[in-house]
């Protein structure tokens, strides 16, 4: 399910797999799917990634509280959201302190935000650009997925500016909206 959420290309299986579970039909074949390899290093990039991050709670009985209330409110994921993850059980301790976010230090942040990302929502963008205030510029693309940068992606306005920020260093002059992937910009000011 999270995967189909992040992704259109999927919505069709999603809904297919939502009624046959309600309606307690058979599943629809999965279709084409990521080699085991490509799920072994996915995974492990990601778990090592976040649980280096940040301390993770590592009361059991504290997780098995937030599945229970989950389970109750939100029945099609069955808790598993707030369920234990690995780094409950990770051996190491953060790389480094979290970092405060302020308005305090270098211009020089270019966040990149898709506005229908059910993963990271855009409404937690417009929070970390307002935390950074003129540090900080917000290039939002109007779509759907995880994942708004794709250098030679399908959305050549925000594929643009990021490949402009990376290889430069300047950043758009205001915040941008880039349309869908007709890559029409429409920006909240002008850049």
């Amino acid at each position: 399910m999270l995967d189909s959420m992040n992704s259109p290309a999927r919505f069709a299986f999603l809904a297919q797999v939502i009624n046959a579970v309600r309606t307690g039909g058979a599943l629809p074949a999965p279709g084409t799917q990521p080699t085991d390899a490509f799920l072994r290093n996915n995974i492990a990039v990601a778990v090592a990634t976040i649980c280096n991050d940040v301390s993770w709670p590592r009361s059991l009985p504290a997780y098995e509280r937030n599945v229970a209330h989950d389970r109750a409110r939100h029945p099609l994921t069955a808790g598993m959201p707030a369920s234990v993850m690995p780094c409950a059980f990770w051996p190491y301790a953060p790389r480094e302190p979290a970092t405060r976010i302020t308005d305090s230090g270098p211009s020089n942040v270019l966040l990149v935000q898709n506005l229908r990302d059910a993963s990271t929502p855009h409404s937690g963008a417009l929070r970390l650009r307002s935390a950074f205030a003129d540090r900080a510029r917000l290039v939002s693309v109007d779509a759907t997925g995880h994942g708004a940068y794709m250098a030679g992606g399908t959305n050549t306005c925000s594929d643009r500016f990021v490949t402009d920020f990376l290889v430069t260093g300047r950043r758009p002059a205001h915040d941008v909206t880039c349309a869908d992937a007709r890559d029409i910009p429409s920006n909240r000011r002008a850049c």
